[in-house]
């Protein structure tokens, strides 16, 4: 298992940069008319909002362990 620890400016960076990157893909699917593209985008999607979901659960005990 791979592990990275990131300070609270950095997990909001990459929060903010994953959530860029969606915003472009969604477009990019939208556009596509190849539907095994657009299968491989999608699943790409789903792999980013995990990681989206997972950054802010850290984020939660980040915060959670300052209090």
């Amino acid at each position: 298992m791979f592990s990275l620890t990131l300070s609270a400016e950095e997990l909001e960076l990459l929060r903010t940069l994953l959530q860029e990157t969606l915003s472009d893909l969604r477009m990019e699917i939208a556009d596509t008319d190849n539907s095994q593209y657009r299968t491989r985008l999608h699943q790409r999607e789903d792999m980013i909002n995990q990681l989206i979901a997972r950054l802010a659960d850290q984020a939660a005990d980040q915060a959670d362990a300052k209090i």
